[in-house]
């Protein structure tokens, strides 16, 4: 499994600007896609060097990017007095949920649960990051709407500096590597009592089971209509309406996998049952984390628990790789719902009118 690890110490100062960046202790706003898409680079090396996620990195903002109209894009830079990167947040305007005729300013990173995040090196740097954010918002004549921020010292110097709001969100769940004993007994009684019946059942109706993992990018080209089948495939049997089911919607997904997976660092898990799909997890290797980036099952499998099973490998299978600190369940889903949790970690929106 490959591993995509946050890059080296940030250098003393910051970043060097590439010549076409804003002048020396500028603080500038870059519009437009391809303005944006030539700023991405320096703003990655400045993500990267302060260890933030992949959810908030390069493969996250070009697939959600490649969605967007042309105008949507924009970010600010902000440097110091010798032109090098301090700070920097990459955004989208978008219409604003429930709130018909009103566009909404929002990061291009995280979303959808998703962990967001601006690189600043220090709190003064994104607190006029969070002003410039603001001004260039009213600009636009958009609401500052940034989402699953973590709730650190950052994202309250940015609200401080745009003027704007913190709002708790639903913090998401973590379970850590134990110190001694298998991952098995970080489960409950009852949640190991149901993986016992599960395999039991496929035994017993004589399955035959497969269970694959991979990083191979060409592996995931051949398994996306089937993943798209199963991602459908509970929002179907609900009545729900599902992410996929538009244009924009389904693009948006398939970018981000690809994305991901050009990386090396997305595995796809999946378990077949006599020869057909029954779940599929998506995973992201993060520095130390292993994050549960998604995770779906073909309803008519539903008798055998394959999402269960499938879960409990791949989290047995995270907690024994060598570096893995502990598994993130990546978004704010109800603790009941999983196989197991420990921690969670705090998250807030930012938001100005």
């Amino acid at each position: 499994m490959s591993v995509l690890s946050p890059g080296p110490a940030l250098p003393a100062g910051g970043l060097p600007a590439p010549r076409t960046s804003a002048p020396a202790g500028a603080t500038g706003r870059v519009e437009g896609a391809v303005a944006v898409a030539g700023a991405l680079p320096e703003v990655e090396a400045l993500a990267t060097a302060l260890g933030q996620p992949l959810t908030a990195r390069l493969p996250w903002w070009r697939a959600r990017l490649s969605v967007q109209p042309a105008a949507a894009p924009w970010a600010v830079l902000v440097r110091d007095s010798v032109g090098r990167l301090r700070a920097a947040a990459v955004l989208v305007d978008e219409p604003s949920p429930g709130a018909a005729g009103t566009r909404r300013t929002a990061l291009a990173s995280g979303g959808e649960g998703y962990l967001a995040g601006v690189a600043a090196t220090g709190s003064p740097e994104a607190a006029e990051l969070g002003r410039a954010l603001a001004a260039g918002a009213a600009a636009r004549g958009t609401l500052l709407d940034l989402e699953d921020l973590p709730d650190d010292v950052t994202s309250r110097a940015l609200a401080a500096g745009a003027g704007a709001q913190v709002h708790p969100l639903d913090p998401v769940p973590v379970l850590h590597r134990p110190d001694a004993g298998e991952p098995v007994t970080l489960l409950s009684h009852g949640t190991r009592k149901t993986l016992r019946k599960s395999r039991n059942r496929v035994t017993a109706d004589g399955l035959v089971a497969r269970l694959s993992f991979t990083c191979d990018p060409a592996d995931l080209e051949a398994l996306l209509p089937d993943l798209e089948t199963a991602h459908r495939d509970r929002d179907d049997a609900h009545g729900l309406p599902c992410a996929l089911d538009t244009p924009a919607g389904r693009a948006a997904w398939l970018a981000r996998l690809r994305e991901l997976s050009a990386t090396g660092a997305l595995e796809v898990a999946t378990l077949h049952l006599d020869g057909e799909l029954a779940a599929y997890v998506l995973g992201l290797r993060d520095g130390d984390g292993y994050g549960v980036l998604e995770g779906r099952f073909r309803t008519r499998f539903a008798r055998y628990a394959p999402g269960r099973l499938l879960e409990f490998c791949v989290l047995d299978r995270a907690l024994r790789t060598d570096g893995v600190r502990f598994l993130d369940w990546m978004t704010g889903v109800a603790p009941e719902t999983l196989l197991a949790a420990d921690a969670a970690r705090a998250r807030v929106a930012v938001r100005r009118p």
